[in-house]
């Protein structure tokens, strides 16, 4: 009898034991862990130029963006607020099959251009330049419902400056002997080093919609014949909070 009493007492025992120790743990664990001072946004977006040359004729599936940032909140009033952040945006151009790759040429001066070429064969499969800034965004949010609460409808607008890190073209094509070929080419192809642009954004709770706009030049003097006056925006969604 007493076997019986005391072996349902020291289990119950163990497992309440059990308990109070997890949750000290956890607790423990809670205190010890670091909150970031701030939130993680993810921007995903469709890119579309204008003013680019009839040889990089637009796809607008190949041509993704997608935007990390790290972004900190302080607050103006009670539904004001400035959200300084930096991330990095990663920016795709992809374009026809039929448009010319980029390549370097050297006149009879010595002086080098890049222009556009074809590739021998049937033709491209693919054809895409990826160009990689780290950026600072700054945007002045109003939240229709308070600061507090933050759980409803909120605008905001804001602008940004970026710096080009780094640059390649990726393409695949067919070659004259019917092999499936993949090139991938680092460089910073007349490029632009700064990008500068402005942004809205319209928003329920962690979620938005936005449209960037850039207004410097994709290309600078020393890109590809007929690319000085290609700008391009940006259009999307946004998750904060991640």
């Amino acid at each position: 009898m007493m076997k019986k009493i005391i072996f349902p007492f020291f289990a119950v025992l163990l497992l309440t034991s059990s308990h109070l120790v997890k949750a000290q743990l956890t607790e423990e664990v809670k205190k010890k862990t670091p909150e970031l001072p701030g939130q993680i946004m993810v921007d995903f977006g469709f890119n579309s130029t204008t003013d680019a040359p009839s040889n990089m004729p637009y796809h607008w599936w190949r041509s993704k963006s997608v935007g990390i940032y790290f972004v900190k909140s302080f607050e103006f009033s009670k539904k004001l607020e400035l959200r300084p952040g930096i991330g990095v945006s990663l920016e795709k151009f992809g374009h026809n099959k039929n448009m010319g790759v980029f390549s370097y040429q050297e006149d009879i001066n010595g002086s080098v251009s890049i222009e556009f070429d074809t590739i021998p064969g049937s033709g491209l499969k693919k054809n895409q330049l990826a160009v990689n800034y780290f950026e600072a965004p700054v945007e002045v949010r109003f939240n229709f419902n308070g600061n507090e609460k933050k759980d409803g409808l909120f605008l905001a607008i804001g602008g940004s400056a970026a710096y080009r890190f780094e640059s390649h073209t990726k393409i695949k094509y067919t070659d004259e002997y019917g092999n499936k070929m993949k090139d991938k080419q680092k460089n910073d192809f007349g490029l632009n080093k700064i990008r500068l642009g402005a942004y809205g954004r319209l928003g329920y709770r962690s979620f938005s919609v936005f449209y960037k706009t850039y207004f410097t030049n994709v290309f600078n003097s020393d890109g590809p014949t007929g690319t000085a006056d290609m700008l391009y925006s940006t259009i999307g969604v946004s998750l904060t909070g991640l």
